[in-house]
């Protein structure tokens, strides 16, 4: 390989170099006191070329919270296909997101926003919902076409509001010695479920017995 194209090799990885020593950095200081100084060190550049690929450190670590999130968007979406209602989608979806999202240590990690710089530029620019709505969009889509979500809920609204159930659930994982997955279920069935299932309703299997119940009663 040419001395040239090696470098545009080398080029061409540095974004994905930098975020892997960010990744480092941050498990061992936390996101509030790794610096991009840090970072640009345990990458082997300088500090001008980290940079060339983020704008800032904010933009680094939305950079990171966005690639952690994709990763376990794909494997959650496989898992949440299982489930034929939107009750049990969404008490399983979130459960596993919560699971899943706290014991990689790097979505913790940038999910608790314990940084306020980073914690503002999440909600300016409204990166949660937008995550969100990548994996559960595809999920609420098929609800609706059932008949099964309310028609008066603003998707947009949905997005914020499943994210930040997700968090919450992540967060009483954290403070759980032994985490209770049942009672968690049961949270999200009673406390999450009522606000998105239509008051009109009524699976196949529940209208059937009725229709049945008609027929018996006219041949009498």
């Amino acid at each position: 390989m040419s001395r040239r194209s090696s470098s545009r090799t080398s080029n061409g990885d540095v974004r994905g170099t930098v975020l892997r020593a960010a990744e480092r950095c941050i498990q061992r200081h936390g996101i509030r006191k790794t610096t991009m100084d840090d970072i640009a060190r345990e990458a082997g550049i300088s500090r001008p070329s980290v940079y060339r690929y983020f704008a800032d450190r904010e933009d680094l670590l939305l950079a990171l919270l966005d690639e952690r999130s994709r990763a376990l968007t794909e494997r959650a979406r496989k898992f949440i296909d299982q489930f034929p209602t939107v009750e049990e989608g969404l008490v399983e979806g979130l459960v596993y997101i919560a699971e899943h999202g706290h014991r990689d240590e790097f979505t913790r990690y940038l999910a608790s926003m314990d940084d306020s710089d980073f914690g503002r530029r999440v909600a300016d620019t409204d990166a949660f919902a937008t995550l969100t709505a990548e994996f559960w969009d595809p999920f609420l889509d098929a609800a609706e076409k059932r008949g099964e979500l309310r028609s008066s809920l603003s998707r947009h609204d949905i997005h914020v509001w499943l994210g930040s159930v997700g968090l919450m659930l992540m967060s009483i994982l954290d403070r759980e010695e032994i985490p209770n997955p049942k009672a968690m279920r049961e949270l999200v069935r009673q406390f999450v479920v009522p606000a998105f299932v239509s008051p009109d309703y009524a699976p196949e299997e529940t209208k059937a017995p009725r229709a049945t119940s008609k027929t018996s009663k006219s041949r009498r």
